[in-house]
C-alpha cells in the first residue's frame, strides 16, 4: 500500500505539468490543476502515439520523456510548489490509490485486447495490419497509449494500471470543486445543477476501477466536455479550441460517442478564423487527428474500423470481408443476440440469420427482456434520487414565475436525446452510451432546478452534505472491497493484470514462428505477457513481411 501511495503521488506530480501547455494560467485552484492533469494525459497520449510510429514505447524512452515535466516544475515553481497544488496532489493520490488497490482489471476485455495492445506498444513500433492478428486491435482506444507510456523505470510495469484512475480522479475533483465553489457563493445556476446530477451518478455507479475498461474514461470525459461547454468563455479562442480537443479525444477513445462531435457545431459560430489559426493548440488538434487517422490506416486499412465505407480494399493488409463480419457481429451482439440464441437453442427452434435479426427491430423483444432490464435496474435508483432532490428544492424555494432558460440548454437536451436514439438504434449496450442518457437526465434536472430560487439558510449546508455523503459512499465501497479481497496473490496489492483468476499468476503463452518473427497465443488469456499475442490463435492464412528498420506487415493471403 505505501508503494501504491508513493507512486500515485509521483505520477500525478509528473503528469500534471504536461497539461500546462493547454491550460489557462489565470486560475490556481483544484479546478485548474484537475483540468491540467486531464489535458496532460491527452498530451501524453499524443506523444506516445507520435513516438510509436518510430520506436517501441520501452521503459528507457518513457523515462526520458519525464525530463520535460521536471523542467516545467522548476520553471513554474510558483504554481507547482504552492499549497493548493499540494492539496490537489493529496486528494488525487488518495482517490487513485483507493481505486487501484487490490482491484481486478476490466474483464474479459483487458485480458483479450487492452493489456496485449499495451504490451505491443511497449515492445514494438507500429505494426502494419495488426488488426489481422486480432480484430479488436483495429479499434483500440487512445487511452492504451497513456497506459503504455506510463511504463517506465520509476513505476515499472505497474505504471500501466494508472490511466483510467487518473482520468476518473481528475474529473471527480474537478466537479466536486466546482460544486463547492458555486455553493459557497450561493450561485445555483444551470451548470451547478448539471454537475450535481452527474456527481451523484459518478459516486453511485462509477466508483469501481474494475468496471472502467476503455468505456468509463470516455464517459467521464464526455461529462467533462459538457461541463466545459457550459462554462465556456466564448470570447477566448483557447477555450473553444480545448473543447474541440476534448471532442476528438473522446471519439478516439470510444467511437460510439461520435455524437459528441455535434457539440462542436455549437462552437463553430463562435470561431474567429484569424485568431484560432494563430494558436499552437489548434495545430496540436490537427496533428493529433491526422496521426490517429494515419495510425488507423496503418493498423487496419480503415479510417475508422470497422466501418466498411471508410476502409480501403486496395491496401494489402486491409480485409474487407473481416470488416463486414466484425461490424455485423458488434451490432448484433449489442442487440441481444446471445439472449436470442440461448432461448432458441433451449426450445430447439430455428435461429434466423444475423441480417434478418437486425432488420425491422426484430431484435427488440429479446433486447428488452435482457439488457433493457439491466439498464432500468441501474437507472431506477439514480432517477429516484433526482426526483427526491427536486421535491426538496420545491419545499425550500420561491418559484420563479417566468420560465428561466437559455436556448443552448434546450439544444443540448435535444442533442442528448438524439444521441440516445442513435445509441439505441446502433449499439444499445449500457456501457457504450450511458453518458448520453445520463447527461440527458442531468440537463433536464438542471433545467427544472433553475426554476426554483433557493432562499433558506440551510441550502448551502445541504449541498455540502450531499458532497460529503457522495465521497463517503465512494470511499466506503472501495474500503469494503479492499477489506473483503484476498491479499495473497502475485504482485499484491496492485491490480491483477497477469491473469483473470484470484492468484494473478501468468499462465504463459505458446510460440508460433511466422517468417522468423515470434507471434504468441495464450494458454488462457494474452494479458500483459509476451507480444504480439493473438488471443484466438494464429490465422493459418496470415502472412508476415519484414521491412527495413524492424517494421513488419501482417496481411491475409488472398
Amino acid at each position: 500500500m505505501p508503494t501504491i501511495l508513493l507512486n500515485s503521488f509521483l505520477i500525478v506530480l509528473l503528469f500534471t505539468p504536461f497539461g500546462f501547455f493547454l491550460s489557462n494560467k489565470n486560475k490556481i485552484n483544484l479546478e485548474h490543476f484537475s483540468s491540467m492533469l486531464i489535458y496532460g494525459s491527452i498530451i501524453l497520449c499524443f506523444i506516445a502515439l507520435l513516438l510509436n510510429f518510430f520506436f517501441p514505447l520501452n521503459k528507457f524512452l518513457n523515462t526520458i520523456i519525464l525530463i520535460l515535466p521536471v523542467i516545467i516544475l522548476i520553471r513554474e515553481r510558483k504554481i507547482f510548489f504552492s499549497k493548493k497544488y499540494l492539496i490537489f496532489l493529496l486528494f488525487s493520490t488518495v482517490l487513485i490509490a483507493l481505486l487501484i488497490v487490490e482491484s481486478n482489471v476490466y474483464r474479459p476485455d483487458a485480458g483479450l485486447y487492452h493489456l496485449p495492445y499495451i504490451k505491443i506498444l511497449n515492445d514494438e513500433k507500429i505494426i502494419f495490419g495488426l488488426s489481422n492478428l486480432h480484430f479488436r486491435f483495429g479499434h483500440i482506444s487512445i487511452i492504451q497509449y497513456l497506459s503504455a507510456i506510463s511504463n517506465n523505470f520509476i513505476f515499472q510495469n505497474n505504471g500501466i494500471v494508472y490511466a483510467q484512475a487518473l482520468i476518473a480522479s481528475s474529473i471527480i475533483i474537478n466537479f466536486s470543486y466546482k460544486i463547492y465553489y458555486y455553493n459557497i457563493r450561493k450561485n445555483y445556476n444551470f451548470h451547478f445543477f448539471y454537475l450535481l446530477a452527474i456527481i451523484i451518478f459518478i459516486f453511485y455507479k462509477m466508483n469501481r476501477y474494475s468496471e472502467y475498461g476503455n468505456d468509463a474514461p470516455s464517459h467521464f470525459l464526455f461529462f467533462f466536455l459538457i461541463s466545459e461547454f457550459l462554462s465556456l468563455n466564448k470570447k477566448k479562442m483557447k477555450d473553444i479550441c480545448n473543447n474541440f480537443i476534448l471532442i476528438m479525444f473522446i471519439i478516439f477513445n470510444k467511437i460510439t460517442l461520435l455524437m459528441s462531435i455535434f457539440i462542436g457545431i455549437f462552437l463553430l459560430k463562435e470561431i474567429k478564423i484569424k485568431k484560432i489559426i494563430k494558436l499552437k493548440r489548434f495545430y496540436f488538434l490537427i496533428i493529433l487527428s491526422a496521426l490517429w487517422i494515419l495510425k488507423n490506416l496503418l493498423v487496419s486499412g480503415c479510417i475508422i474500423y470497422p466501418v466498411k465505407s471508410l476502409c480501403f480494399e486496395k491496401i494489402i493488409w486491409s480485409d474487407i470481408k473481416k470488416v463486414e463480419i466484425v461490424s455485423s457481429e458488434n451490432e448484433v451482439w449489442t442487440k441481444g443476440w446471445p439472449d436470442y440464441t440461448k432461448i432458441k437453442l433451449k426450445n430447439d427452434e430455428k435461429i434466423v440469420a444475423v441480417e434478418t435479426y437486425l432488420k425491422n427491430f426484430f431484435w427488440l423483444p429479446y433486447w428488452s427482456n435482457g439488457h433493457l432490464k439491466k439498464i432500468l435496474n441501474i437507472l431506477y435508483p439514480y432517477l429516484l434520487a433526482l426526483i427526491i432532490f427536486l421535491f426538496y428544492f420545491f419545499i425550500n424555494k420561491k418559484l420563479i414565475k417566468k420560465f428561466n432558460y437559455n436556448n443552448i440548454y434546450i439544444l443540448l437536451i435535444i442533442l442528448m436525446f438524439l444521441s440516445t436514439v442513435f445509441w439505441f438504434i446502433k449499439v444499445p449496450v449500457f456501457r457504450y452510451g450511458y453518458s448520453y442518457f445520463v447527461s440527458f437526465f442531468g440537463l433536464i434536472f438542471a433545467l427544472i432546478s433553475i426554476q426554483f430560487k433557493l432562499l433558506k439558510n440551510n441550502i448551502p449546508k445541504f449541498f455540502n452534505f450531499i458532497l460529503i455523503i457522495g465521497f463517503s459512499v465512494f470511499v466506503f465501497k472501495n474500503v469494503i472491497r479492499i477489506n473483503n479481497n484476498n491479499n495473497d496473490y502475485n504482485n499484491y496489492p496492485w491490480p491483477k493484470y497477469f491473469a483473470m483468476d484470484e492468484n494473478n499468476i501468468d499462465y504463459g503463452v505458446q510460440e508460433y514462428i511466422l517468417n522468423k518473427k515470434k507471434i504468441y497465443f495464450p494458454k488462457r488469456y494474452c494479458m500483459f505477457s509476451n507480444s504480439p499475442c493473438a488471443q484466438y490463435g494464429i490465422n493459418k492464412n496470415i502472412n508476415l513481411i519484414k521491412l527495413k528498420n524492424n517494421y513488419i506487415i501482417l496481411y491475409n493471403k488472398k
